[in-house]
């Protein structure tokens, strides 16, 4: 029985749109699987994978090809996500993206979800620490068809780039919907965090 061709273009665009992450650091999927079909000259979109699709290709080519490399850069990340949790500890931080998923590259930022009612007390908090910050916004997701603005600060420790996205208390019991699944975001605690470490 021959593979279904449509299946077989999605999967050669998913795989190059890995390649653009991979290697060049493209961190949107959505741009990635844009380009990836247009070097291929395909413009039906109803052959692009899903986001789901391309964090498989993405695994699987950095598990082929910098498997030392990624392993290495995804335990520094960890550990370097680990300092900064024990730090915020008041802020019940959780770690999100691509370091909790494994998928990181050369150019991933480590994300943590802090919890704050007002985004002031984490700015402040970070200067009496000594941490030179810079102020930015990131859009999560909280509903199928709304998304939220939220406050974020972002820094770099051992070259590596800290974003905290600041969210209301309550939220820590509203989980976001992943950009890439589309089901509700992984977030880990510090101790499951330190586990993860234990396990590689």
């Amino acid at each position: 029985m021959c593979p279904n061709p449509d299946n077989r273009i999605r999967k050669k665009i998913a795989y190059e749109a890995a390649k653009l992450l991979a290697v060049d650091g493209l961190e949107d999927f959505l741009q990635a699987k844009k380009k990836a079909a247009n070097q291929l000259g395909i413009n039906n979109k109803r052959m692009f994978p899903s986001n789901s699709e391309i964090e498989s290709a993405l695994i699987e080519y950095q598990s082929l090809f910098q498997k030392n490399e990624q392993k290495l850069r995804l335990q520094k990340m960890r550990k370097i996500a680990c300092k900064a949790m024990a730090l915020l500890e008041d802020y019940k931080p959780r770690l999100v993206g691509t370091a909790l998923s494994g998928a990181v590259n050369p150019h991933s930022e480590l994300t943590l979800h802090v919890f704050s009612d007002t985004s002031e007390l984490v700015f402040l908090f970070l200067e009496q620490e000594g941490i030179p910050t810079k102020v930015c916004e990131r859009r999560l997701k909280i509903e199928k068809n709304k998304s939220e603005h939220f406050t974020a600060f972002k820094f770099i420790a051992d070259d590596i780039d800290i974003v905290l996205i600041i969210l209301p208390t309550h939220y820590i019991k509203i989980t976001p919907i992943d950009p890439i699944t589309g089901q509700a975001m992984q977030r880990a605690r510090l101790d499951e965090v330190k586990d993860l470490i234990k396990q590689n």
